[in-house]
């Protein structure tokens, strides 16, 4: 699979951060821009040697204002509402998702607390870490994948105008985790078979579903109810199913087939629709990644410690061009989430959903 992008040209981005900085040197103008100035402030650098950065947002960022002007039913649409607020119009915010690979396992251990594991497996990543704190919801922990904004592995949010930019990722997770347990993961299907609902409810893409239940939903339960209000449309011409779970230990697997949303009860999920039934429909990796995942937790009858999950997930990690780019896993005990990134299983990053603290 080739990533389809746009080409940056350098030159027009070059005049867009002068046009950006004699604004904002301009008498007042700092004014227009004090919360997008306040975002960017936030943001640093993670690692000397990988690309994974640290962001912050206080707030939702307009995004009740974006569900009360009816969502949108594609990147484009949620790029150009982006761009009215991000830039104030005097440059363009791209939204593009990638289709990510992915696996999933979620597991209860033996104190009946929630355990979660994720690998995200791409060619390249440029990695941000968003903590959002809502005004009116739960506090998360997300994953985005820069590109997805900048269409570039280049790029990196070291000036303004690329931490500028940057601001667009609340909008584009990839997975996440609240404060309340709630655990969400996007996931690419293989096979396909995604098609846009078409009714008079109002529309979301799959990375704004995801931040629409990162911000409001405690449950699966909640999640579903939220997600029926919805039409859900694919993102980047490609086909996506959603894993949720939630403290309880309740997993599900969000399908959307036949202009439908379809609900599987599973713990695990790789990239085939589990409501067809075939798990080869996906490709012999995500086939035997799927079998991994499930021999796993069939084997422990669903108790599995952090260790036992982050131990699954080392074992169908990538190597290669579809490498996993970072690993996840989530432990309801300690409201922590550890990372590890490039397969790195022996450099662990870990991050409180309480307070947002990082440390290797």
């Amino acid at each position: 699979m080739k990533r389809n992008g746009r080409k940056k040209n350098m030159v027009w981005i070059v005049l867009i951060i002068v046009v950006v900085l004699v604004l904002l040197a301009a008498g007042g103008a700092w004014l227009a821009f004090r919360e997008e100035l306040a975002i960017t402030g936030s943001i640093r650098k993670e690692s000397e040697e990988l690309p994974v950065y640290y962001m912050e947002v206080n707030g939702d960022y307009h995004f009740q204002e974006f569900l009360e002007a009816g969502g949108a039913s594609s990147d484009d649409e949620v790029a150009a509402f982006l761009t009215q607020y991000i830039s104030k119009g005097f440059y363009s915010v791209e939204i593009e998702e990638s289709g990510p690979g992915c696996s999933v396992i979620s597991a209860m251990d033996e104190n009946g607390k929630h355990v979660w594991g994720r690998n995200f497996d791409w060619t390249e990543t440029v990695t941000v870490l968003v903590k959002c704190v809502p005004d009116d919801g739960y506090a998360s922990i997300s994953t985005c994948d820069l590109q997805n904004i900048t269409n570039s592995t280049e790029l990196r949010p070291d000036n303004l105008m690329n931490k500028m930019l940057t601001i667009a990722a609340l909008y584009v997770p990839m997975d996440g985790i609240n404060e309340v347990g709630l655990c969400v993961a996007d996931l690419e299907v293989n096979e396909g078979g995604m098609t846009d609902m078409d009714t008079d409810r109002p529309d979301l893409t799959m990375t704004t579903a995801t931040r629409l239940l990162l911000n409001q939903a405690a449950t699966v339960d909640e999640a579903i109810a939220l997600l029926e209000k919805y039409d859900i449309h694919a993102s980047g011409g490609i086909s996506h199913h959603l894993a949720v779970s939630d403290a309880t230990g309740k997993s599900v697997v969000l399908e959307f087939m036949d202009g439908k949303m379809i609900t599987v009860n599973a713990s695990c999920a790789t990239n085939f629709n589990l409501a067809k039934g075939d798990s080869s429909a996906g490709g012999e990796n995500a086939q035997k990644r799927y079998e991994e995942l499930c021999s796993a937790y069939e084997e422990n009858a669903g108790v599995m410690t952090r260790q036992q999950v982050t131990e699954v997930l080392r074992r169908t990690a990538q190597e290669g061009e579809w490498k996993t780019r970072w690993s996840m896993a989530y432990d309801q005990e300690t409201q922590s989430i550890s990372y590890w990134f490039d397969g790195d299983f022996c450099n662990e990053y870990q991050i409180s959903l309480e307070h947002a603290s990082a440390t290797y």
